[in-house]
């Protein structure tokens, strides 16, 4: 069975992370965490990390190495998330499915409530059918993804900016320059957001920048133009 890798930093919303996958996940999935206390779950094995880094970005290329050492794929979650019922089930029966059709897969996310992009629900294309729209029950294809809840592999696998914001959109831009697809799944989780790097996100954004203008020119100039 594919692992699950959970980074959290301040553990707020951890126990109801934890909670949901205990109760809605198959009990042989194993459950990689890295966190500032020792996790445990009834029903499946843990593999606890002591959490020593600032960003998300070092924080999560620490776990995938980990993970990676005995598995070729996992699932990522961020711990501020909520699974559903079939979560776990539908990612990988998608995930199978697009590796069915040949692809070279980078990422394969999940929908949700707060992201940016198509991978919010709030913009779903085609009919609304009584309380979803039609897009929610494809995958479809996208050139942009947040890793909230995602699949990922050994193989494809870019080490993500040690950075919080934009670390996603380089991680992205790196599988594209690769010649990974990368793919919304049919399956949704509940994502509260925001929990570990709070609400400022002019304050957000400015914490990243010295790191782009030093390592990725490039990227600085797109998200902060040329008078920084």
């Amino acid at each position: 069975m594919t692992p699950i890798g959970i980074c959290s930093k301040n553990e707020k919303c951890l126990p109801v992370l934890l909670k949901s996958i205990e109760l809605y996940v198959p009990e042989d999935v194993e459950i990689f965490i890295t966190s500032p206390n020792i996790q445990s779950l009834p029903r499946h094995k843990v593999h606890h990390f002591v959490h020593t880094y600032e960003t998300g970005g070092a924080a999560h290329n620490f776990m995938a190495h980990k993970i990676f050492e005995t598995h070729d794929s996992f699932v990522s979650i961020d711990d501020d998330v909520v699974l559903n019922p079939n979560t776990y089930s539908v990612l990988i029966d998608d995930v199978n499915q697009l590796k069915s059709m040949g692809f070279k897969l980078g990422i394969v996310a999940g929908r949700t409530n707060y992201a940016k992009g198509f991978q919010n629900i709030r913009t779903g294309e085609g009919k609304l059918y009584s309380l979803g729209y039609e897009s929610e029950s494809q995958i479809v294809e996208t050139d942009y993804l947040a890793g909230i809840v995602a699949w990922c592999q050994k193989s494809t696998w870019i080490d993500i900016a040690p950075i919080d914001w934009f670390s996603d959109d380089l991680q992205c831009n790196e599988f594209i320059k690769n010649d990974c697809r990368l793919f919304i799944s049919r399956a949704y989780f509940h994502h509260v957001g925001s929990q570990t790097f709070g609400t400022d996100f002019a304050k957000c954004k400015e914490n990243s920048e010295g790191w782009l203008r030093e390592n990725r020119p490039d990227m600085h100039e797109k998200y902060f133009g040329t008078n920084k």
